[in-house]
C-alpha cells in the first residue's frame, strides 16, 4: 500500500511534464518511408501526417547514396517513443554490402508547419 502511495506522485508530475506530452509513442509497423538531407540527419514519416526529424550522433554517409536503405531492428516492444528507441543502420541494395550504425541522437516531433516546409526531395 505505501509503494502505491509513493508511485501516485512520480507519475502525475510525469503525465503534467510538457516534454514528455509533446513526445508521442508510435508503433514501428507505422513507419512509412524517410529521407536524408545530409549524412547526419533522417526525415521520417509516420502513418500518413505525422513527421519526425532524427538527429544522428555520428555520421552515416551511406544515407545520402542512391540504393541506400535502412535497416530497422526492434527487441521487445516495438514502440518507438525517444532516441534510445531506434536501433538502425544503413546499407546498400547491392549484394554483399555491409550495413553502417547509426546512432540517434536526438528524435524530434515535428510541426504541420515544419513538415510543410521540407523540400520536396526531403520530404518522406
Amino acid at each position: 500500500m505505501n509503494r502505491a502511495l509513493l508511485l501516485v506522485p512520480a507519475l502525475l508530475a510525469l503525465s503534467l511534464s510538457p516534454a514528455l506530452a509533446q513526445s508521442k509513442c508510435f508503433s514501428i509497423r507505422e513507419f512509412e518511408g524517410w529521407r536524408a538531407p545530409d549524412a547526419k540527419t533522417i526525415n521520417i514519416r509516420v502513418g500518413q501526417t505525422r513527421y519526425y526529424r532524427l538527429d544522428l550522433g555520428n555520421a552515416c554517409p551511406m544515407l545520402t547514396e542512391p540504393g541506400a536503405h535502412l535497416i530497422i531492428k526492434t527487441t521487445g516492444s516495438d514502440l518507438v517513443c525517444s532516441n534510445v528507441d531506434w536501433d538502425l543502420a544503413v546499407a546498400h541494395d547491392t549484394m554483399g554490402s555491409l550495413a553502417s550504425h547509426c546512432i540517434v541522437k536526438t528524435m524530434t516531433p515535428l510541426t504541420q508547419a515544419e513538415a510543410d516546409a521540407l523540400p520536396k526531395k526531403y520530404k518522406p
